[in-house]
Order: C-alpha cells, then structure tokens, then sequence
C-alpha cells in the first residue's frame, strides 16, 4: 500500500512537471485596482487573476506574480527579460519596439472622473485650458489625443503608481480629475460617494487590451501558444467580466 502510494505521488509530480514547462514572471504595480486586482499580504486576486488562471490553467506554462512600485518599473523590467509578460497592456509602436502582444482578451473603457465640486468639461483640451489638474497611472496610455495634449500641459498632470492613489487623491480633491478604466471607477465611486463620471465628456480611450511579452524572454511560438489559450478560452473569459 506504502509503494503504490509512493508511486501515485510521484506520477503526480511527473504530471505536473509535464504541465508545466516554463515559468512566467507577470509584472504589476497595482495593489488595489478593484475589481481586478487587489494584493492581500503575497497573493493576488480579482477579476485580471482569475482570468490570467482561466488561460493558463492545463497550460505549459505556470505564472509567478511578481509586484513592482510603478507601471513604468514592470516596462523596464519587461525591456530587459528580468519579467516575462503583464496583463491589461494596450499596444503602441514604442512598446512593441522591446515587447509582443497576444491577442485581445477584453475591452477597456478610459473614461474622465470628476470630485463633486470640480466643473464639468466638454473634452480634454477644455480641461487643461482652464488650468485643472488631472491624475493618471505612470506609464499607461490613454489614446492618441491625451498623449498629444500632455505635452503642452505637463505641469497639470499628476502621475501616480495606483488606483487606489489616484481615487484618495480625487477623493481628498488635491487633483479636480482622474482618468481610468470605468469598471475600476465604479467601485472607487462606491466607496467615494463624492466621485463623479463627467457626464459631458466623451470617453477617452476605448481599445482592446492584450498581455504584453518580452521580446527578451519569450518567443513568438509562445506568443501563438497563448493565442490559442486566449481564443480556447474566450467564454470563461466572458463570464469572468460579465458582472461588471
């Protein structure tokens, strides 16, 4: 009895070492972008987990969370293969430079909030006009229009490493305005009753996010491995963001 069970626990560790042939570091900076990803104590969780889980799972690869203090840590960390691969990336041609991207996996809606006293605006370039300051995630992008527009207003934006921060600070109104994602907005507007949408604004951003990959760590017959997870997977995924 001794030597069959011995035998099934090491069948087991040879399955296991069979599923999974190569590890995965995925960089965040976020530690509480609800209802995606909240950090409790070395774990995470939220709806981009279980997602990165539903792909991945009976998969040859296995992923190993790893946190850095800000957005534009995990791209350099990405430049130089010290990461493998992050989650909610949208593609541009500088990141595509030291980066490959899957496949779209979700939408994303970037959109202008507001504290209850700030003014409301017709676009971003009425925003900045008027001298209000609005706050953002380093390193994310946020369309074309807002990258054009950012350069000739630097001193009025204010760039922090999470939602959490940004939504205190809109909160508290040391900045009259944040832009993000409004499913991450919703819940930060549940717990400040004082947040509000800019009703008069028209989104800011609306594309379609992939996981970003190294160019140093992984290579593009891994890319197409994980298209295909992505593509096997699209309705666990669909269920996973239908409550939001």
């Amino acid at each position: 009895m001794k030597m069959l069970l011995l035998a099934f626990i090491f069948l087991v560790a040879q399955f296991n070492v069979l599923a999974c042939t190569k590890t995965l570091k995925m960089g965040t900076n976020e530690t509480n972008w609800a209802p995606y990803l909240i950090k409790q104590g070395n774990a995470f969780v939220g709806a981009e987990v279980d997602t990165v889980n539903a792909v991945f799972n009976d998969s040859p690869f296995c992923i190993e969370w790893v946190y850095f203090p800000s957005l534009s840590r995990v791209q350099q960390e990405l430049k130089t293969g010290h990461i493998d691969i992050t989650f909610a990336a949208s593609y541009t041609k500088e990141r595509a430079e030291y980066s490959y991207f899957t496949d779209v996996y979700r939408d994303e809606v970037m959109l202008l909030y507001k504290h209850e006293n700030a003014k409301d605006v017709i676009n971003l370039a009425a925003l900045f006009e008027r001298g209000f300051i609005v706050g953002v995630n380093r390193g994310s992008f946020f369309g074309a229009e807002f990258e054009k527009i950012r350069k000739h207003y630097p001193n009025q934006i204010v760039l922090t490493a999470d939602a959490n921060t940004r939504f205190g600070m809109l909160n508290k109104k040391r900045v009259d305005y944040v832009i993000d994602d409004s499913v991450v907005a919703k819940y930060f507007a549940k717990r400040y009753n004082t947040i509000l949408p800019v009703k008069t604004a028209p989104a800011i951003n609306v594309n379609g996010v992939h996981f970003m990959m190294s160019k140093q760590s992984v290579t593009l017959d891994e890319v197409a491995v994980i298209n295909r997870l992505i593509k096997n997977n699209k309705a666990a995924i669909k269920r996973i963001y239908k409550p939001y």
